[in-house]
């Protein structure tokens, strides 16, 4: 079997839903991204090779990842890890998976401590502006973790419930963070929320749970990997939202900012939530896709 074989047969199987499952919605890219990771070589290297042959024993390994993925385990799972802002991202399943989505909410964090570090005197802009940025529902560490290695002077931290979680995020930080960074080292520590966080802070960012608990229990009942605890955020994907945005109001300094991502039918009612807890100039970033995905706003410079 050659690399051209080993890849049609793979896409075929991936995109006939074998094994039970519904079939990938990417057959093809999914199959030579197994096929490089049973290789062991770049994916640009694999799509070159396809006459080439293939021994058994890669086959073998090629074959038990197609069968993962066709049972419906994430290709980043069975990889062990995720490509995010540039940079790889190890992955499991006491995590979610990164979605390129996401990588919104870290454009719009970037852009609004820039604009922050603008306001400040002179000597305290440009690449030595220390701001205080925190994520809760930390994850995988994907969101805070390229904010840092972006804005080597800033000062992140981050929390998750989740222990798991908090050991992965804690070994990519390991992995990607510089001992020298001048911001320091990204602090990583339990906290339901922003429960054990102190302040003042100048940027809260967060992606928490927001799928539907209904919708969560259909994905799980389909035998989805992902843990729960990543997904689900209640009756309407807003309820730990509703406890985040008052929450990040006590802890931000004047002017500082919080940027959430949630669904696009979400946005009216997370504006809403903004709004009510105090913060102004509320705004929704759209993603690539023309849909609202992150929703911003400010603490006022002086109380009302």
């Amino acid at each position: 079997m050659t690399v051209r074989d080993a890849l049609r047969e793979g896409a075929r199987i991936l995109g006939a839903g074998e094994a039970g499952s519904e079939g990938s919605s990417t057959p093809f890219l999914d199959a030579s991204l197994l096929l490089s990771f049973a290789l062991g070589i770049p994916r640009d290297r694999l799509l070159a090779a396809g006459p080439e042959p293939l021994a058994d024993a890669t086959i073998a390994r090629y074959r038990a990842a197609l069968e993962l993925r066709a049972a419906g385990r994430p290709v980043a799972y069975i990889l062990g890890r995720k490509e995010f802002y540039g940079r790889d991202f190890l992955v499991d399943e006491r995590v979610l998976v990164p979605r390129p989505d996401t990588e919104l909410l870290v454009e719009a964090a970037l852009r609004a401590g820039d604009a922050l570090c603008r306001g400040r005197a002179p000597e305290a802009r440009g690449t030595g502006c220390r701001l205080r940025v925190h994520e809760p529902c930390v994850g995988s560490g994907c969101v805070i973790l390229s904010i840092a290695l972006e804005r080597p002077a800033w000062d992140v931290s981050a929390s998750d419930i989740a222990d798991g979680a908090l050991s992965v995020a804690t070994a990519n930080a390991a992995a990607l963070i510089p001992q020298d960074r001048p911001g320091g080292p990204c602090r990583l520590f339990a906290s339901d929320l922003l429960a054990v966080v102190s302040g003042p802070l100048d940027l809260v960012v967060a992606n928490p749970p927001y799928v539907q608990s209904a919708e969560t229990d259909r994905l799980l009942a389909r035998g989805w990997s992902e843990p729960r605890c990543a997904l689900d955020g209640g009756e309407d994907g807003l309820a730990l939202c509703r406890r985040l945005v008052p929450e990040a109001f006590r802890l931000l300094a004047p002017g500082g900012v919080l940027l959430v991502e949630a669904g696009e039918d979400q946005a009216s009612r997370l504006r809403a939530l903004f709004a009510e807890a105090g913060f102004m100039a509320v705004r929704s970033w759209k993603d690539l896709a023309g849909r609202q995905r992150v929703t911003e706003g400010r603490k006022p410079w002086t109380s009302v």
